[in-house]
């Protein structure tokens, strides 16, 4: 089962998106957290965490 968290039509505000979780959750103490970008299930962007992006098996993309 696919756990999207946001959709995006732009890859760029997807990225944004993930980038600013991944900062929150790092400045937080907590380095388990990774999100990252994804495609979407139809014509768009998706972010989810590290572990769903492994499992979707397809290319993902994250930043800090």
């Amino acid at each position: 089962m696919e756990t999207y968290l946001m959709f995006f039509d732009d890859r760029g505000e997807a990225r944004d998106w993930a980038k600013q979780k991944n900062r929150a959750a790092y400045r937080a103490g907590n380095k388990h957290d990774c999100y990252c970008v994804v495609d979407g299930p139809e014509d768009n962007f998706a972010v989810v965490d590290i572990d769903m992006a492994i499992e979707l098996g397809g290319q993902y993309e994250w930043s800090f």
